[in-house]
């Protein structure tokens, strides 16, 4: 059924409305999550899938950027997926956590310092599997685009 709706990921028109409706949903999303502590809106609807808020620096800027992402926990650890909404493209904050793997995260009320590790290999393979199985829906997103989607573990600090 999920994978019935991967040609829309790859619609043209998808792609050209996609990055604009993520400019206005985002910081409203971040206040409605700060607000209700992730009561309210903690997850994706995709899946239902919980919610954390990452923060990462810039990399050129150097300014505090917050972005609700989707998570799956690894024992103590979060692992989350650069899926960037189906884009062809990583999402900025992937680029940010590159070049700056320290990042801070909110999950509900807490607030945890993490640092950031791409997975690869068998490690990212392992990953891969654990959250498709939680959620599916990225198995959709990467049957969307030709790049491997980037998993990241973020290990409290």
């Amino acid at each position: 059924m999920m994978a019935d709706v991967a040609w829309l990921y790859r619609s043209s028109l998808y792609r050209a409305l996609f990055p604009g409706m993520l400019r206005l949903f985002v910081p409203a999303h971040v206040r409605l999550y700060r607000l209700f502590r992730g009561r309210v809106v903690g997850r994706l609807s995709q899946g239902f899938t919980p919610i954390l808020l990452l923060t990462t620096l810039g990399r050129r800027s150097g300014r505090r950027r917050t972005q609700p992402v989707g998570y799956v926990r690894d024992g103590p650890a979060f692992l989350i997926v650069g899926a960037n909404g189906g884009l062809t493209s990583d999402p900025g904050w992937v680029f940010n956590l590159r070049a700056r793997p320290e990042a801070d995260i909110e999950v509900g009320a807490g607030r945890l310092h993490v640092r950031a590790a791409i997975l690869t290999g068998d490690e990212r393979a392992r990953a891969w599997r654990e959250v498709t199985a939680q959620c599916p829906f990225f198995d959709v997103y990467q049957g969307a685009v030709r790049r491997s989607l980037p998993v990241i573990r973020l290990d409290p600090r």
